[in-house]
């Protein structure tokens, strides 16, 4: 009777195969505009037939830097991250401005109002934190949030626009928290916003607030990715 040792070396290449697809199915998970938004508009929708897509994953993840930083993706949030769609990780940007213009939010009494404002944001701000919360972690962090972009009255438009300035901010807060290895990957989540957080996480934004705006985000964050696996757990 013989018995087999494990080989270390290539327990190792087996360990690190895994680890390499793992990392390719993070790109599976993403929006086409995700994989491409680096690219110019007419070229990113000529590359957009299901023949391309392959070699646009593979290309992501070289331009993000994520196989040379895949064990730490891997044990990031970066996977349930990617399985949002960039619809629904701006949805968690859109939930977090509100949060930062809770006060706004707040002194609005025409309900006209606020129904117009609720289709413009594209959520329901009746029962909204913003507008009900008196205690918890994102309320408290809310708070002490100083906000450059103040809106006052009915002004829609202005809400609007704070609204997104403060979400953008506290998306870019937190993407500058993460390991610098890891920035690359979760700033091509969302195309359009500035890599470098130009006129965003710069605007107005002490350390310690950056701080706060980061930890208002991954608040917000946790309960949409709590919110998303709920059905996934009454499904099974």
């Amino acid at each position: 009777m013989t018995t087999s040792v494990a080989n270390p070396a290539e327990s190792r290449m087996g360990q690190r195969f895994k680890t390499l697809s793992d990392v390719t199915v993070l790109a599976r998970n993403l929006d086409q505009r995700q994989i491409s938004g680096d690219l110019p508009p007419v070229l990113a929708e000529r590359l957009g037939l299901p023949r391309y897509r392959n070699r646009l994953e593979r290309r992501f993840l070289r331009r993000v830097g994520a196989f040379v930083a895949a064990p730490e993706l891997l044990d990031s949030v970066a996977p349930r991250l990617a399985s949002f769609g960039e619809p629904a990780l701006r949805g968690v940007i859109v939930e977090t401005g509100v949060m930062c213009q809770y006060a706004v939010v707040r002194r609005i009494i025409d309900q006209s109002v606020l129904k117009e404002l609720s289709a413009s944001l594209g959520l329901s701000l009746a029962n909204h934190d913003a507008r009900r919360a008196t205690s918890g972690e994102s309320i408290e962090i809310a708070r002490a949030i100083a906000s450059p972009f103040v809106a006052l009255g009915d002004d829609t438009e202005a809400i609007v626009d704070a609204v997104l300035r403060d979400g953008l901010q506290c998306w870019t807060c937190w993407v500058h928290s993460q390991s610098p290895a890891l920035q690359g990957f979760f700033n091509a989540l969302i195309p359009s916003v500035p890599q470098d957080g130009t006129n965003v996480a710069s605007e107005g934004c002490q350390p310690r607030d950056c701080r706060r705006r980061s930890g208002l985000f991954a608040a917000r964050l946790d309960i949409a990715l709590a919110d998303r696996e709920e059905p996934m757990q009454k499904d099974a």
